[in-house]
């Protein structure tokens, strides 16, 4: 399983980044012009555990197959 980040609806707080260590999980520029940020997920590093779905308040990360 892996997580997938639905960008409409991630509110870019930081919760999920949180709870990994610094290379997994960071909030990044959605775009050039634009201030709102999103969580990036680095798959090398990620576990597939689901943590960072169960404790975003947006619900914005499903996990996938």
């Amino acid at each position: 399983m892996k997580p997938e980040v639905d960008a409409s609806k991630c509110i870019g707080c930081g919760t999920c980044v949180e709870h990994f260590p610094e290379a997994v999980m960071e909030l990044i520029a959605k775009g050039d012009y634009d201030k709102k940020k999103i969580v990036d997920i680095d798959f090398e590093y990620c576990k597939g555990c689901g943590v960072c779905a169960t404790v975003c308040p947006a619900k914005a990360i499903i996990m996938k197959k």
